[in-house]
């Protein structure tokens, strides 16, 4: 208010008319005397919905996703254009070797959100044993949930140990390997970098979910995104990726060694 009297009783510098506080230029010779934005009321503060965030905030991560998801497709379709659809070994090691290559280029272009998830073992950590605790139900979990899809649709789960020729093949592409790669992917790097813009919870969520989507298996899909929840749990009460790539392992064992195929 005083602001405004003060320029109601000054007078331009240029042609010495009396200026008007209602307006920003002077009323006989058009000289700006403030800066118009002074009278213009405070914009809103824009709202951007939870949506908007994870698809506008975190561009790397549809870059991630996408890149992963891609590179699983592809050379699958090659593998199988290659050796056909029934020879899986082949198969799968040339969808393992592309995963791990395309995970070490992102690894390398966001090392400085994965190195300090390495860096902290997070073992003796709580949240790692109630992590490996929480297994036990979700195999329970799994093993129902499975049998009910199979015996409903009437059809038979794979036997991935009779993909490879070698006793260590199936230990090794799907145990060890998925344990690394999709835990540097989906953990090291999305669920980081969206935890970055969003609540962890949500970026939990988020991450858990393109964890299901990139398995490309619609059957399994909510209990895929379920498992991914509780890895993604892990890593943020650990600040590791250590605890989740062990029960990624050890989830990934018991299935394939004690469950009926």
């Amino acid at each position: 208010m005083s602001e405004d009297l003060n320029i109601q009783q000054a007078s331009c510098d240029y042609c010495g008319q009396a200026l008007d506080a209602r307006v920003y230029f002077c009323p006989g010779c058009s000289k700006p005397h403030r800066p118009v934005e002074l009278l213009l009321t405070p914009s809103a503060p824009v709202f951007e919905n939870i949506e908007t965030q994870l698809r506008t905030k975190a561009p790397e991560v549809w870059t991630v996703f996408f890149g992963f998801l891609s590179a699983l497709v592809v050379s699958a379709f090659i593998g199988m254009a290659i050796w056909g659809i029934e020879d899986h070994e082949p198969v799968m090691l040339l969808v393992s070797f592309v995963l791990f290559v395309a995970t070490a280029v992102c690894m390398m272009r966001y090392w400085q959100d994965v190195r300090p998830l390495f860096k902290a073992p997070g073992i003796f950590k709580i949240a790692t044993w109630l992590g490996i605790a929480a297994l036990a139900p979700m195999l329970l979990l799994n093993y129902g949930y499975h049998s009910l899809l199979t015996e409903m649709l009437d059809i038979e789960g794979d036997d991935y140990n009779e993909f490879f020729t070698s006793t260590y093949g199936a230990l090794i592409f799907i145990c060890i390997l998925p344990a690394i790669v999709e835990e540097v992917a989906f953990r090291g790097v999305i669920q980081h970098r969206l935890e970055m813009v969003v609540s962890p919870w949500v970026a939990m969520i988020a991450a858990s979910c393109l964890f299901s989507i990139a398995h490309l298996n619609v059957l399994s899909a909510p209990y895929l995104a379920l498992m991914g929840l509780l890895l993604g749990w892990m890593k943020w009460k650990t600040g590791s990726l250590y605890p989740p790539m062990i029960v990624h392992f050890l989830h990934n064992y018991i299935v394939i060694t004690y469950f009926p195929q």
